[in-house]
């Protein structure tokens, strides 16, 4: 008996999981935030309003009430839910594509940190640290979002 979690139905019934995938943007964009805030209040590193940072928007102030600027990330990381579950419906493997889709979006930490003098810097290697291990995290729970929400339909269509 194969794992559900890991080879996902094959059903030909596939279409963009919104519901899942805004809870799992959600979640996923909640526990990376919460990460990086509790990271930033205990160290200084400035990874949170990184996270938040929106000053290369033209359309928009540089600066927000929190709220708002967390909404706005919270949106970016629903996208990525979204298309997260699409993926594994189609590939499977949850847990290795959230992983994946984890570090990648560590990449931003590239072209971010050149966009404001308010967050750290290019090589600021300890900020780098957090917001990689963040962007892992913010992976793995993408990736047990996935595994859950794949085993419950497969356990569900028995």
């Amino acid at each position: 008996m194969s794992d559900p979690a890991l080879h996902p139905s094959s059903s030909p019934k596939y279409s963009l999981p919104w519901i899942s995938g805004i809870i799992t943007g959600v979640v996923s964009g909640v526990v990376l935030g919460l990460f990086l805030k509790t990271i930033q209040a205990y160290t200084g590193e400035k990874v949170y309003t990184l996270l938040l940072n929106i000053d290369f928007v033209p359309v928009l102030p540089p600066t927000l009430p929190e709220i708002i600027e967390f909404s706005l990330h919270l949106v970016v990381s629903i996208v990525i839910g979204i298309f997260y579950l699409w993926w594994i419906q189609h590939f499977g493997r949850p847990i290795l594509k959230g992983i994946m889709l984890g570090a990648a979006s560590s990449l931003l930490y590239i072209p971010l940190s050149q966009l404001s003098s308010r967050v750290p810097d290019l090589y600021d290697v300890e900020a780098i640290c957090y917001w990689v291990v963040g962007h892992l995290l913010f992976g793995m729970v993408l990736g047990l979002c996935g595994k859950y929400i794949n085993t419950k339909k497969a356990t569900s269509n028995s």
